[in-house]
């Protein structure tokens, strides 16, 4: 049987709530491949493999996970240990066959369409990364949206134009892309001194390394992944624990950038350093973002919430940033 043309990986950790709603969208899609289907009303001929990556789930995503198994598109893979979610999806990146990946967060969805749109394109066929848009859910008129390059960039110049002129206005993730699954497998062997429990920006290496390795780049327009809210997630939560592991894990992911100064290919790169530059100040300034809501240092006399959003200006100056300093400063009669 030949190789499926795209392989979607999930990564799982107590998402019961929102998984079967992931996995269905997947098993949903319209695409059909008309070479190895000329037949299109079968209803389970779909040219795509779904990875499943229980990362050792305490509450009842595993059971929902294994409900699909009758589906042949359906590969489960079970952690023994919680690895975090960068070790979890590079499991399902290890079994991947398809010719294409796509990520998906187990609490996010895809468009019934998407991949009938991503993989019939004849204007896409043979790009490293082809990117499309995102859509959150609920829909907020004033939430900011991720560019979507569309127009073809090759070489060199799709670290520049992404992770550098690009940089406020990208999202530097894995999100909203597929990828050519080579380069995503070449991108990982990059990473292999990585054992480390990341589950917080844990995707922005990867995405880099991915991004100084792609010779070709395109995109379309359409909205085709759905970024839920999940208020539980560990990148919302204000949780005091989860706000230190997220602190903790962009800490250590600046320490690990650094190391690829060794790697020759990636730091010949034209742009390598500026580009690597961009992702730290990223990761400081979602590390600002979470110091906003520990508690006070008793020899701090500004509120930690004021501190590190003037702090964060330092990494990424954002009006949205300026427009919430106000905001408090009005509602704490401060001005």
């Amino acid at each position: 049987m030949a190789n499926p043309k795209i392989s979607i990986i999930i990564p799982i950790f107590n998402t019961q709530d929102y998984l079967a709603r992931a996995i269905e969208s997947c098993l949903n899609q319209t695409y059909l491949n008309p070479t190895l289907n000329p037949n299109p009303s079968g209803a389970n001929q779909n040219d795509i493999e779904i990875i499943l990556i229980d990362d050792k789930s305490t509450d009842s995503s595993l059971q929902i996970a294994k409900s699909f198994l009758g589906d042949e598109r359906i590969k489960l893979i079970q952690n023994k240990t919680n690895l975090g979610t960068f070790l979890a999806r590079a499991e399902g990146i290890k079994v991947a066959s398809g010719e294409y990946i796509l990520f998906l967060d187990s609490d996010d969805y895809l468009r019934s369409n998407a991949l009938e749109l991503l993989m019939n394109d004849d204007r896409l066929r043979g790009a490293d990364i082809i990117h499309f848009g995102i859509e959150n859910e609920p829909f907020k008129p004033h939430s900011t949206k991720p560019k979507i390059h569309t127009r073809e960039i090759v070489g060199d110049e799709i670290a520049n134009e992404i992770i550098i002129k690009s940089f406020k206005t990208s999202w530097l993730n894995l999100a909203g892309r597929i990828y050519k699954t080579e380069l995503v497998k070449n991108a990982l062997k990059k990473l292999d001194f990585i054992d480390s429990h990341l589950i917080s920006s844990e995707d922005t290496m990867l995405f880099f390394i991915i991004c100084l390795l792609a010779k070709r780049s395109v995109g379309i327009s359409e909205n085709l992944y759905i970024y839920c809210e999940n208020m539980t997630s560990t990148t919302r939560s204000k949780d005091i624990e989860k706000l230190e592991k997220q602190i903790s894990d962009r800490l250590h992911l600046i320490d690990l950038l650094e190391q690829l100064s060794n790697d020759k290919e990636l730091s010949s790169h034209k742009y390598f350093s500026k580009a690597r530059a961009n992702i730290t100040n990223m990761l400081n300034y979602f590390i600002c973002y979470s110091k906003k809501f520990l508690n006070k240092d008793f020899n701090d006399t500004i509120s930690p919430y004021l501190k590190y959003s003037f702090l964060s200006m330092k990494y990424i100056a954002r009006w949205q940033t300026m427009a919430k300093i106000l905001i408090y400063l009005c509602s704490s009669k401060k001005l």
